[in-house]
């Protein structure tokens, strides 16, 4: 029983409280509970007539209500100092007026109407003030702004919530960052307010005087974090800097680019600058320790983060603020590309010493001007680029290398500039003996003259563009590509002035064809254009040059503000029309050299060489030199031997399928080279070649036989465009005849598909019994079977168990590929037949491409059998079946890619080339 004392006093408190106890109880039963009885007790003691408030108190509150708003801000405001022991329950309200906000905002208009009128934004700063920069406190008052901030839709809270300088004083509040989630709560915040900016907005973040901003905290404080360490946070900046620079407020702009504000924008090249010449050591040591997934980790993080910064500055430069623009093109050119990405083309000792040793190596040089090219689609800026490109160096020193190439790539430069000068068509020739003050040259006088231009390495240093190409003939793979993607980028922006893309020898001809026609339209007199494989006179005062040297590389204020002249002034020069013949021939030339290569270079070189092709020599004007389409013969011929040699190894079954596969892709490819992915390949560390590797297991010869197939098939289809103008859409293949398939049938099973677990007919003859141990000490006895597949190359092994309910019948336990597995007979054992089992993976996509991003796959190694039989002659048997089966299934498979192999190809005969004037025969 309850204690009498307890009773008394429950009976005095329900009087003192006022309530019947039914009345209570009715309240109970309801749900409804009593709160603040001591409150109403107190108010109660002091003659108030607290009835009102009593019910108030009592009152149950919904979820979402301005009751509930009311109660927490009212608990908020008892806070008077923040402390261990209520820390907890000041977040969890904090998050509840959040909560609160939001929903208010969409269903109820007088919950604003309350936060504004009891100032709740003051209550937060008093509390973020008190709490002595408590982490938590602080994390979840930033957190509980963000989310209101970042939800409310109303203007009328939005303007009210910036109003008072509220925001202001949270900006510019020391918060403690050492905790790592309060700076990134804090940035967070600061990039939530500027997702609301515009030209109302923005005038309650500022202090003006006469007019003139003087004060921006949000910009001003966000800019102070761009150099931190944490990616997130320096994302947050340039996310909120945009959002400012897109505010169309004339006072906003002037701000930006006062001092010492505007100091931020050459801050920021030099940031990136410092990320270009960290990522070339990162590049180097990740070639010292392939295998370190740690170093390729920092190398992709760095490979992202200049990404990122080269989207943010042509994203500022598109912000719409011309003077901004202006400068940050400036900041770039005379920052970056000037000082480190031009000289480091052709990198020496002088140019090192004159550069303050601001410099990085040709692969990350290349990689920095393709991405910056293919990122930025400013005009004056990619014209800068290119100009430099063509800009002629001073003598540089002899050394060990010359001009820091290896001999290599030199001699290949200097073994294209005398193919472009043997190709020379007679029309040329003729050109070449006149000088530009109409005197003659002699023929000793021409060679002489031929041979000095830009093959005297020893005596100076090459042009950038020289350098280029001589990257392009380089004997790495990566260079190559990484040269490849320049010209690709700078031909695929359309920012670039179409007379310097003459002038570099990459204007694509149909806008050469253009500029012809309006010549014609406009009554200009030009000589008839040279054939592409000529060669025009070696030297000239072409205007080009003359042109290019008033951009003044190095003072970009006189690039920018020279003339656009256009190209039709001076496109009809013959000077001018030769050189620019020369540079076109140059290009083409090493092309065509490239995809003649042996041994081939990496399948992406071949696809962007593919594609340069293609819009240097669209078919209607395919004309190429005999010499030239005959090298390009020689290199298909060789390909095509190298996939014969696949046909009689363990992957012959699958190459069909991975031709449709690699078709596909290259067609895909040759159409829109993919520069973002393939750039970034350069500066990974090389996947092994398989074409050098001694390992002779299935997968290392898969991804041979898929490398060879890609190039294969870009010859292929290079081959047909050269000669037709075109190529198929799909490869041209045969189906088996049907006397090989009912051949195989005489030697092995056929069947439409094979499963484990599913039933087989065991024929006499070709059911062979055997002893099988896939674990030690547990031999069991199954049946060998060999199966080819209806209406296809594939043929399997398969182990069955022979089921005694069911004579003749068995049931498949184990499958394994037929090709590739090289019966053989052990020396010591007659009676056991052992046979290699590739690997159950087809050879990846990547195979024969320079990188896989990082994403290496492990290789497997070959499975074995050993099976024993009962006698020798059973294991002779055995053997002779599974190799004659191997044969025919090797026979198939060049029947069906008898189309696609053929040494005579449905293209065009050299000799019926040249008689349609298709070629030159020269």
């Amino acid at each position: 029983m309850p204690d009498p004392q307890t009773l008394s006093s429950q009976r005095l408190t329900e009087e003192e409280d006022g309530i019947n106890p039914f009345e209570r109880s009715s309240l109970q039963e309801t749900g409804q509970v009593v709160r603040f009885q001591c409150i109403s007790h107190q108010f109660c003691r002091n003659s108030w007539n607290t009835s009102g408030l009593i019910m108030w108190f009592w009152k149950s509150r919904e979820r979402f209500s301005l009751d509930e708003l009311k109660y927490l801000n009212e608990q908020l405001q008892r806070v008077t100092a923040v402390n261990d022991s209520n820390k907890d329950f000041v977040i969890e309200t904090l998050r509840s007026i959040a909560e609160h906000m939001i929903w208010g905002d969409q269903h109820d208009p007088s919950f604003f109407d309350y936060f504004m009128e009891k100032q709740v934004m003051a209550h937060f700063l008093r509390i973020l003030k008190d709490s002595n920069k408590n982490s938590g406190v602080a994390v979840q008052l930033l957190q509980t702004l963000s989310i209101i901030i970042g939800n409310i839709r109303s203007e009328h809270a939005i303007y009210y919530l910036f109003s008072n300088e509220y925001i202001n004083n949270l900006i510019t509040y020391p918060f403690d960052f050492r905790h790592e989630e309060t700076l990134a709560y804090y940035i967070s915040f600061l990039r939530t307010i500027s997702t609301k900016l515009d030209h109302n907005t923005v005038s309650f973040f500022i202090k003006t005087k006469n007019d003139e901003v003087i004060s921006f905290p949000l910009y001003s404080e966000a800019i102070k974090l761009f150099h931190h360490e944490e990616s997130m946070v320096r994302i947050a900046v340039r996310t909120l800097t945009l959002n400012v620079y897109n505010v169309d407020d004339e006072c906003i702009q002037n701000f930006v680019m006062s001092t010492p504000v505007v100091g931020y924008f050459s801050d920021l090249v030099t940031f990136l600058r410092q990320q270009s010449i960290n990522l070339d050591g990162l590049v180097a040591e990740a070639a010292r320790t392939p295998q370190s997934a740690a170093t390729i980790g920092r190398l992709e993080g760095a490979i992202a983060e200049i990404g990122d910064l080269l989207f943010y500055c042509n994203d500022i430069m598109c912000s719409g603020i011309p003077r901004l623009n202006e400068l940050m093109s400036k900041h770039i050119a005379n920052l970056l590309v000037l000082p480190v990405l031009i000289p480091s083309l052709c990198p020496d000792a002088d140019a090192a010493t004159s550069t303050g040793g601001l410099q990085v190596t040709p692969l990350c040089s290349m990689y920095l001007l393709s991405r910056l090219t293919h990122i930025v689609k400013r005009k004056p800026l990619v014209n800068y680029i290119s100009a430099g490109l063509l800009q002629s160096t001073q003598p540089a020193s002899s050394g060990a290398k010359e001009n820091g190439f290896e001999g290599s790539s030199v001699s290949a430069l200097r073994s294209l500039n005398e193919d472009v000068t043997s190709e020379s068509s007679p029309t040329l020739k003729e050109e070449r003996g006149v000088k530009s003050e109409g005197n003659v040259y002699s023929s000793n006088e021409m060679e002489n003259e031929g041979a000095n231009h830009m093959t005297n390495c020893e005596s100076r240093s090459m042009s950038p563009r020289e350098s280029l190409l001589a990257h392009l003939l380089h004997d790495d793979e990566k260079l190559v590509l990484a040269s490849l993607c320049v010209l690709v980028s700078l031909l695929q922006n359309e920012a670039l002035d179409d007379m310097l893309l003459d002038a570099l020898g990459i204007l694509p001809r149909r806008k050469r064809h253009k500029q012809m026609l309006l010549q014609a339209l406009m009554g200009n007199q030009s000589e008839e254009e040279p054939e592409l494989f000529s060669d025009p006179p070696e030297r000239f005062e072409d205007d080009v040059t003359l042109r290019i040297q008033n951009f003044k590389i190095g003072d970009y204020v006189d690039f920018v503000n020279v003339p656009n002249k256009p190209s039709s002034d001076y496109a009809g020069d013959p000077d001018a029309s030769g050189l620019r013949t020369k540079h076109r021939s140059e290009v083409l030339n090493a092309l065509m050299q490239l995809l003649c290569r042996r041994p081939p270079p990496c399948a992406e070189a071949l696809w962007h060489a593919g594609w340069l092709l293609r819009q240097l020599l669209p078919f209607h004007e395919h004309r190429l030199s005999l010499r030239r389409l005959s090298l390009l013969d020689s290199a298909y011929a060789a390909a095509r031997e190298d996939i014969i040699k696949e046909l009689t190894d363990c992957w012959c079954d699958v190459i069909p399928s991975v031709v449709n596969d690699e078709w596909k892709v290259c067609r895909k490819a040759l159409e829109s080279p993919s520069l973002q992915r393939d750039s970034s390949f350069v500066l990974l560390p090389k996947s092994p070649d398989p074409r050098a590797e001694g390992d002779v297991s299935s997968s290392v010869i898969g991804e041979r036989m898929r490398a060879a197939v890609k190039v294969f098939v870009a010859l292929h289809q290079m081959k047909s465009f050269l000669s037709e103008g075109t190529w198929p859409e799909f490869p041209v293949l045969a189906e088996p005849r049907e006397e090989a398939g009912s051949f195989v049938s005489r030697l092995g099973l056929k069947l439409s598909s094979v499963r484990v677990g599913t039933e087989v007919d065991l024929i006499e003859g070709k059911a062979m019994p055997c002893r099988v141990a896939f674990e030690r000490g547990k031999e069991r006895s199954v049946v060998l079977l060999v199966v080819h597949k209806e209406k296809d190359a594939a043929g399997w092994l398969i182990l069955a168990d022979e089921t005694p309910s069911r004579d003749g019948r068995g049931i498949v336990r184990v499958i394994a590929p037929l090709a590739g597995s090289k019966p053989r007979v052990d020396d010591d054992h007659p009676r056991w037949l052992h046979l290699r089992i590739r690997s159950p993976h087809w050879p990846s996509a990547d195979a024969g491409k320079l990188g896989t991003g990082g994403s290496r796959v492990k290789r497997l190694v070959d499975g074995r059998w050993t099976l024993a039989f009962s006698d020798e002659q059973s294991c002779k048997n055995a053997k002779v079946l599974v190799a004659e089966m191997i044969e025919i299934q090797s026979k198939l498979v060049k029947e069906v890619l008898a189309p696609l192999l053929d040494p005579s190809p449905p293209h065009k005969s050299l000799e019926q080339l040249v008689s349609e004037n298709h070629i030159c025969n020269s």
